[in-house]
């Protein structure tokens, strides 16, 4: 992942912590577990991405329902 993607989530993350009542523990720990999402499913290869019915287009999505 190249530094522009890495910088385009932040706007992500300081709109979700304006707009939400979390725990900022709460939030790191999630932002977290994206992260280590993003970087696991990211390492895999398309053929097994294809064995457990993910496209790389998928990955973001996935990853996103952790840190909600």
């Amino acid at each position: 992942m190249n530094v522009n993607a890495k910088t385009a989530m932040a706007p992500t993350a300081i709109f979700i912590l304006r707009k939400t009542n979390m725990n900022p523990i709460r939030i790191a720990k999630s932002w977290i577990s994206y992260r280590r999402t993003l970087s696991e499913l990211g390492g895999l290869s398309n053929q097994t991405l294809a064995d457990i019915g993910v496209s790389r287009y998928d990955i973001r999505n996935i990853a996103s329902r952790s840190f909600r």
